[in-house]
């Protein structure tokens, strides 16, 4: 029998509840690729359901609902299932396998072909992980607001993460006038990116400082739908992207009846992975227009310790699992 390491999550807990185990190779189904891993990134989600936020104990109370986690990955086809024509043996892939099974924190994985894109050989793999589930979360809130044209005002609250970063890059790809929300010690580097302003949110709340805004994405959830109202302009939209089971529940019934008046939208993003928006996030990363921060990298053995380092959120940008592939 064929095995190969992985990281094992089977109970609810902190980063050192983890532990690298070697576990059978798994063997590609029908639609499926065998995929050798290279490089996996890690997700706020991936956070969640190790420790066991509320939201995920609702459809699995008692344990992890996968045992290896990581949704992002890129890495090389070592084999095809049946029934698979896009790809063959040796092609370069990337995307985000969360609608499927996971299992991104392991030297292989299967994966559903229809979840996977052709990474072109311009990206390395850590680029390439680092792409699919915050790239696309980034590009589907920005697309939420049907016109962009420059010179708008953008705000884009936790921007120092892996989604925010990308965001803030696609703002100001658009144009547009871009401030960031984050920590202090994320300030300067959000500048370095292009904001032209930056609120640290442990010092000022953004909705009381007066200014308004055409369109704000928000990460974490971080205010109320009376807070969005007042800080949007008038026409202008909220997408949210996460938050607490408050937060959401407050946009998803609220936020588009007190926003009616000055013909606000605010609502919740909902997350879409495809193949067509991994294509284009790697032709966006070619040209430069974005470019995913990599905070930190850790070899496998070491994955508690990026678990960890997501889970205090004071990374700037992506962490990124390699497997020495």
């Amino acid at each position: 029998m064929t095995t190969m390491r992985a990281l094992i999550s089977d109970r609810y807990g902190p980063p050192e509840s983890m532990r690298l185990e070697q576990v059978p190779q798994p063997h590609p189904g029908p639609g499926e690729v065998l995929l050798r891993i290279h490089a996996a990134s890690v997700n706020s989600w991936d956070w969640d359901r190790l420790v066991g936020r509320p939201l995920g104990r609702i459809t699995d109370p008692f344990r992890p609902p996968h045992r290896i986690l990581g949704g992002d990955v890129a890495g090389i086809v070592e084999a095809v299932g049946a029934d698979v024509t896009r790809f063959k043996v040796g092609d370069a892939v990337f995307g985000d396998l969360t609608g499927a099974n996971w299992g991104g924190f392991a030297d292989y994985v299967c994966a559903p072909a229809t979840a996977l894109a052709i990474k072109p050989e311009g990206l390395s793999f850590h680029t390439a992980a680092a792409l699919p589930q915050a790239g696309l979360l980034a590009m589907q809130a920005i697309r939420r607001r049907a016109v962009l044209p420059p010179g708008e005002h953008v705000l884009v609250s936790g921007a120092g993460g892996g989604a925010g970063i990308i965001a803030l890059q696609l703002a100001l790809h658009a144009g547009a006038d871009v401030t960031a929300v984050d920590r202090g010690h994320k300030g300067q580097k959000l500048l370095d990116l292009g904001a032209s302003h930056f609120v640290d949110y442990r010092q000022q709340n953004f909705t009381r400082t007066g200014e308004q805004y055409d369109l704000i994405v928000d990460m974490v959830g971080s205010q109320n739908v009376f807070a969005y109202r007042r800080a949007l302009a008038k026409g202008g939209n909220l997408v949210l992207v996460g938050g607490s089971f408050g937060r959401i529940l407050q946009v998803v019934a609220l936020g588009n009846r007190l926003g009616h008046e000055q013909s606000q939208k605010m609502e919740l993003l909902i997350y879409n992975p495809n193949v067509a928006d991994l294509d284009e996030l790697a032709e966006l990363a070619l040209s430069g227009a974005i470019a995913p921060v990599i905070d930190s990298i850790f070899p496998l053995e070491q994955g508690a310790a990026a678990m960890r380092r997501i889970g205090t959120g004071d990374h700037i940008g992506k962490i990124i699992i390699d497997m020495g592939a």
